[in-house]
């Protein structure tokens, strides 16, 4: 029997979190702190390294009392963060010389617009599609604009990376210096066929590799961390959305994996070598460094940039507030609903285009509630397009049979109601509040065949004909306004 204890820290948004898992599944800890957001103006997004840092670490140094004897069981800690946030620091002190620029951070979007190679080069070099959501054009940013990163480089001790490779950097004893190419890809400078930077992409932003930390597998020695008197090795370093899929135990390929947050990610399973439909991502989660073909996992992934980040900027500008409490009430009230174009954050797969602009459609000026429901369902809508492309390219012999959604906005009756009603499958709502933390536990305690798994809510489908009626228009209108037809 394993008795070990596994430890997971998750660097999010709005906290930091460290959880601890037995070798089941089963949640034995929860330690929670908040990190702050800032947006100094439009498009910039970006957290205090040093804020993010001591969070977690005051987190790890609860764990002693915490966990009591208990913290010897600990068997191995994984670290996971957001994907496409970025950060300079010193390689001789560790200091960092740049904001954490967030995944939402589009400030360098118009150096998007000098590159040579086309969209479908991209596409075959990394897996993904052009956008300054991802870390290569901030990059290029902070060695244009950041005196500090210029006399870094110049001085060669520059390092530049993922999110996850600063924390690993400043939280191990030994300042490891590494990523995993589950958030390396998401720099847009990860070459797909060879796992490693690519030297065209490296070339294309101007990037020196030297700054870039090494590569290595998702599940691979990544140093260790001292708490208390405990030294405890980090066996895993991944992306919180890749993570997540495996919150259930291992992905099975039939199942349409939904995760709503401030952004929402849409993913199916497919083999390392199929190419994703035109328009959506394909996207490592998973390399275990070993020879064969099922060391790496890859996914689909079609992205809706402004999901629950959608409904606040709208509240917002409605001037609604604690929308939140009443918004499932809403969805089932009201009858009279707008359209909702929604481009909140860059208008993501399969449309990709950084500057639509976000308007209603037939919006009633004085119906605040319909319009907020107006834009929940146009995160329902931009999921539903990318899973009808999902759809055509599996096509019929290997048929999709459910969809699992978690994420906040799944804890809405009538957004996982309206997800069953236009896809035709039933949608199961993850019972895990933390998915995250629960899958990369998974993935450091080996994959355990005896994984518990917690089955949520079901929505079963149901012939919902105005619901479809308002889908078809708004396919209608998003085709004119993004000249693109579906």
């Amino acid at each position: 029997m394993n008795d070990f204890l596994y430890l997971v820290m998750d660097q999010g948004g709005q906290s930091s979190r460290v959880l601890v898992f037995d070798a089941v599944g089963r949640q034995r800890l929860l330690l929670r702190e908040p990190v702050k957001t800032r947006h100094p103006m439009p498009g910039r997004v970006e957290q205090d390294p040093v804020e993010v840092v001591a969070s977690i670490r005051r987190l790890l140094d609860k764990l002693p009392d915490q966990l009591g004897g208990d913290i010897h069981r600990l068997k191995a800690a994984a670290l996971v963060t957001q994907r496409s946030s970025l950060v300079c620091w010193d390689r001789e002190t560790a200091a960092p010389l740049s904001p954490v620029l967030s995944w939402q951070d589009t400030r360098a979007a118009k150096f998007m617009e000098t590159l040579s190679l086309s969209d479908e080069e991209i596409a075959l070099h990394t897996g993904l599609r052009p956008n300054a959501h991802y870390g290569a054009s901030k990059l290029r940013w902070c060695l244009d604009t950041i005196p500090g990163v210029k006399a870094a480089l110049g001085e060669q001790r520059l390092a530049c990376g993922p999110l996850a490779s600063y924390l690993l950097y400043a939280l191990t004893r030994q300042h490891h210096f590494a990523v995993d190419p589950g958030n390396a890809q998401r720099t847009l400078l990860w070459h797909l066929p060879s796992g490693d930077w690519g030297e065209v992409l490296l070339a294309q932003f101007d990037i020196p590799k030297s700054i870039l930390p090494p590569l290595q597998p998702s599940a691979s020695d990544f140093g260790d961390l001292q708490i208390g008197d405990v030294q405890l090795p980090v066996a895993l370093l991944n992306g919180d959305q890749n993570a997540a899929f495996f919150s259930q135990g291992e992905l099975p390929g039939e199942q349409v994996t939904i995760n709503a947050g401030t952004g929402a990610f849409i993913a199916v399973r497919c083999a390392p070598s199929v190419s994703a439909p035109a328009g959506l991502l394909k996207t490592l989660i998973f390399e275990t460094g070993t020879e064969a073909e099922s060391a790496r996992w890859f996914v689909v992934e079609g992205t809706v940039n402004g999901a629950a980040s959608a409904l606040e900027l709208q509240a917002a500008e409605l001037g609604v507030a604690d929308y939140q409490r009443s918004l499932d009430q809403w969805l089932k009230s009201e009858t009279v609903i707008p359209l909702f174009l929604n481009g909140v954050g860059g208008l993501g797969a399969p449309y990709w285009r950084g500057d639509f602009c976000s308007r209603f459609v037939d919006l009633d000026a004085n119906n605040n509630k319909a319009a907020l429901v107006a834009v929940l369902e146009s995160i329902v809508f931009l999921l539903m397009v990318n899973l009808l492309r999902i759809r055509d390219w599996r096509g019929e012999p290997e048929p999709l049979t459910r969809i699992l959604v978690g994420g906040g906005l799944s804890q809405l009756d009538g957004f996982c109601q309206r997800l069953a009603d236009l896809s035709g499958l039933p949608v199961i709502r993850s019972a895990d509040t933390e998915a995250t933390g629960r899958g990369a536990a998974f993935l450091l305690a080996g994959q355990p065949g005896d994984w518990l798994v917690y089955p949520g809510d079901e929505f079963t489908p149901v012939e919902n004909a105005e619901l479809a009626g308002r889908f078809q228009y708004w396919l209608q209108r998003m085709a004119e306004a993004t000249d693109k037809p579906l």
